[in-house]
């Protein structure tokens, strides 16, 4: 048998409904306490096993609990289905009364820690569809310590190459080297991973911050820090690729974003399914929320081919808590999801994938790991999201980067990976949603990010041109444009607006009208209210909270405020009639000539799609410029 996922059994106090479940159980340095007379759960996203996925991908047919343990009690393997009905399948003795001596004669084996070992294999193979296994361990009249278990399949590694590690940072050299530290501290992760790359993009370098030093000495020749100009998340990934590539010895790329925090079992968790699986597999790792650690993003991603965005299959599967609803008790988490691609904050791709497919297209952020695994997924190349494979990363909601420079990024990423990939016609529903949601923005005052939106869409008209020398101007360009649009201006303690803006309202948001009646009026009140001169005013006439201002609550202002998460800035906006109408009119017209001429700017697209994410094209961006 082989080891396929070792337990994390010590987790901080926040983060400990992912590894033992709400009960009696004490965490100790010798392991987990279970109280006598007691019963303590072990179904939790990092504790129990994702057999169906074993199943599917690896061809997995036994599975193996072995669970080191001391005391009296029993230890209760269950297993559930993909509806998340669960079933007793064995119960075996804990009879081993202290590690420091020898074990009573039991059906427990002896583990080299001096305890007992309980072994328990069950049969899977026809899981392959839905269904997680765990244990329950029932203390008897003594406690039961728990010092280690671990999960076994009987499906050897089919890969044995190095993994090349890379991590893209630009200005967070704080995480970037805490994340160092504990890869260097993981002696299992160090066997599995010949290369730890930094790509470093910014200005405030990891090798300059306190403790580098440190990291660097116990990595040693494993570590490599390349430092290039900042070419966004798709130039330090595809950097991190192509790195990848030029190693004989690696058969796999895992990559990682920077403001993040890695658990070293999960990383080796995704090495080791990766090595395990019949084909080449992206393996894909989750995501759980920094600043509340118990709430995953999304257990899968797909790209809706009926809206063209991506998303969870279902709405009400992100951000979902797994404290408050535990695996035990949330059915859909037992079904096997399915993923179009995974977020590049934690991502491995075997280098077998990207000699097929290529790197990342050039887009600089945004939709640039969709498309890569759409584009895998069309090539016959599964993306798995692998649970109890995850990290924590910094979540993006407490603010809102469609409304400043990322929303071009935004529009063009998603409708250049449209143009490349969608199986609808001008994919689906894509261009009126589009459409729509600059007419929201319009009337909540936004003209700068609708501005950008028709910048995007002029530029993906006129095909891709050269993307990889557009890498470093994008971002300048975008934030040039906003210049012309006070609404940018951030407004803080000291500025006159901010200080004379009245105190914004108490209580929840407004509710969201729901009825096509309601809504209507809402738009067609907004849109008549453009027809009027706005009023002057040297200042916000109404203040809104970030919760507040949403955007069927600002149209009815002609003038406010709106702050931002933390309360102590914002931005002043207020309505601009000459603005409405000339970007209203300009959306309309983009939309409609992209809808008429999808057909041909797709085909540009995809026959210069294999040129732009070619390694080799990616190698003469990478080269160093000539000094003018």
């Amino acid at each position: 048998m082989h080891l396929a996922q070792q337990l994390i059994l010590s987790l901080p106090a926040d983060r400990r409904a992912l590894g033992a479940e709400d009960g009696p159980a004490v965490v100790e340095e010798r392991g987990v306490r279970v109280p006598a007379g007691t019963s303590q759960g072990f179904a939790t996203y990092f504790s129990a096993f994702p057999a169906s996925y074993w199943v599917r991908w690896a061809g997995v047919a036994t599975a193996r609990l072995e669970v080191d343990a001391t005391g009296t009690g029993t230890v209760r393997l269950v297993r559930s289905d993909a509806r998340g009905h669960a079933t007793s399948v064995s119960v075996e003795p804990v009879e081993t009364q202290d590690p420091l001596v020898e074990p009573v004669e039991t059906r427990v084996s002896t583990s080299s820690t001096g305890g007992g070992r309980v072994s328990i294999d069950v049969d899977v193979s026809g899981m392959a569809d839905g269904g997680w296994l765990w244990f329950d361990v029932d203390a008897g009249d003594t406690d039961v310590v728990v010092s280690d278990a671990r999960w076994l399949v009987d499906v050897a590694p089919r890969r044995t190459g190095d993994v090349c590690l890379s991590i893209t940072t630009m200005d967070k050299p704080e995480f970037c080297v805490a994340t160092l530290g504990r890869i260097a501290a993981s002696v299992a992760l160090a066997e599995a991973v010949g290369t730890v790359l930094v790509v470093d993009q910014g200005s405030r370098r990891v090798v300059d911050h306190p403790g580098y030093a440190e990291v660097a000495a116990a990595l040693g020749d494993r570590l490599t820090v390349i430092e290039q100009r900042n070419l966004g998340g798709s130039g330090g990934f595809s950097r991190g690729m192509l790195e990848a590539l030029d190693r004989p010895d690696a058969d796999a790329v895992l990559i990682l974003d920077d403001d993040v925090e890695v658990e070293p079992e999960s990383l080796l968790r995704a090495i080791r399914f990766h090595r395990a699986a019949g084909t080449p597999v992206v393996v894909g790792g989750h995501m759980l929320d920094l600043n509340r650690p118990t709430v995953l993003n999304s257990f899968s991603e797909v790209v809706h081919e009926r809206t063209f965005n991506w998303g969870p299959p279902e709405a009400d599967q992100q951000w979902h808590d797994l404290a408050a609803g535990p695996l035990r008790d949330t059915p859909w988490l037992h079904a096997r999801g399915e993923s179009d691609f995974n977020g590049w904050w934690m991502c491995l791709i075997p280098t077998a994938v990207l000699r097929d497919v290529g790197l990342s297209l050039p887009l600089f952020l945004k939709w640039d790991d969709a498309e890569f695994g759409l584009r895998a997924r069309d090539a016959g190349h599964a993306t798995v999201s692998f649970p109890g494979a995850a990290l924590w990363h910094v979540a993006w909601t407490d603010k809102d980067d469609t409304v400043e420079w990322q929303a071009y990024l935004h529009v063009r990423g998603r409708v250049a990976a449209a143009l490349l990939h969608a199986r609808r016609p001008r994919a689906g529903l894509l261009l009126p949603l589009l459409l729509a949601n600059d007419l929201k923005l319009l009337l909540g005052h936004r003209y700068y990010a609708v501005d950008l939106h028709l910048r995007a869409l002029r530029d993906l008209l006129a095909g891709p041109g050269d993307l990889h020398a557009d890498l470093e101007r994008v971002v300048p360009a975008a934030r040039a444009v906003g210049a012309a649009y006070p609404e940018t201006v951030v407004r803080r303690e000291g500025d006159a607006a901010f200080d004379a803006a009245p105190r914004p309202r108490a209580g929840e948001p407004r509710p969201k009208p729901t009825s096509p009646a309601a809504l209507a009026g809402l738009v067609a009140r907004g849109v008549l209210r453009h027809l009027r001169p706005a009023p002057d005013g040297a200042v916000p006439r109404s203040t809104l909270t970030r919760e507040q201002a949403t955007w069927w609550d600002v149209p009815g202002h002609d003038s406010v405020l709106v702050l931002d998460a933390d309360g102590g800035s914002g931005v002043w906006l207020r309505r601009d009639p000459r603005q409405f109408w000339r970007l209203a009119a300009a959306s309309v017209g983009a939309h409609l000539r992209l809808a008429l001429r999808w057909r041909q700017v797709s085909a540009r697209w995809r026959a210069a799609a294999p040129g732009l994410v070619d390694p080799e094209t990616w190698r003469a961006t990478f080269a160093p410029r000539a000094p003018h």
